[in-house]
């Protein structure tokens, strides 16, 4: 029930005045069945009946604006939900990247057809065997197209050493290395 505080009539004249009018309608109404030719649609309400009709009113348009207020004011506030389904979906998520976690969030809506899964759906969604699945799928290929390719030329291979071994050789060994190729002189 609305709170009449400050409006110009009080809550037992309002009702007064709306059990007036019921029954002076059923007055109206009992003399138009016997009298149907004298009907009046244009009564103006009595001084009493406007001050009322006003007075509820202006409290409904007070209530009004109070309850549009606490709904704005509800609105703005973070909800408070459990510090462990928070912490739960962190850990769940820990090794997942933004467009992964994209990806379950999207898996989870479909999967419960819900457009705002609850931090407890996402985390089901992201223990679900196909998601992990596409997930891992998702990270080998990014690997294979990230891999270093084999080079087009086969690295040069000289006496059976790579270019990689022939560099990491001190200059003794690399001496020895020219000269039993050349089968001479290294000039070193």
């Amino acid at each position: 029930m609305v709170d009449i505080i400050e409006a110009d009539a009080s809550h037992e004249e309002v009702i007064q005045a709306k059990d007036e009018e019921i029954e002076t309608e059923e007055v109206e109404i009992s003399e138009e069945a016997e009298k149907p030719e004298e009907k009046s649609t244009d009564r103006q309400p009595t001084a009493k009946e406007f001050k009322a009709v006003d007075g509820a009113r202006k409290a409904f348009e007070k209530e009004n604006k109070r309850l549009k207020e606490e709904l704005l004011a509800n609105k703005s506030q973070p909800t408070d939900g459990d510090p462990m389904v928070s912490v739960a979906l962190g850990k769940a998520l820990a090794d997942i990247s933004l467009e992964e976690a994209e990806s379950i969030v999207t898996y989870a809506k479909g999967k419960f057809n819900n457009l705002k899964p609850t931090p407890e759906q996402i985390i089901q969604a992201s223990k679900d065997p196909w998601v992990m699945d596409a997930i891992k799928s998702q990270r080998e290929k990014v690997a294979g197209e990230n891999k270093t390719p084999t080079p087009s030329s086969p690295s040069s291979i000289i006496g059976g050493k790579t270019t990689e071994d022939v560099e990491k050789m001190d200059n003794k060994e690399f001496a020895k290395f020219v000269r039993g190729e050349k089968g001479g002189r290294s000039g070193i």
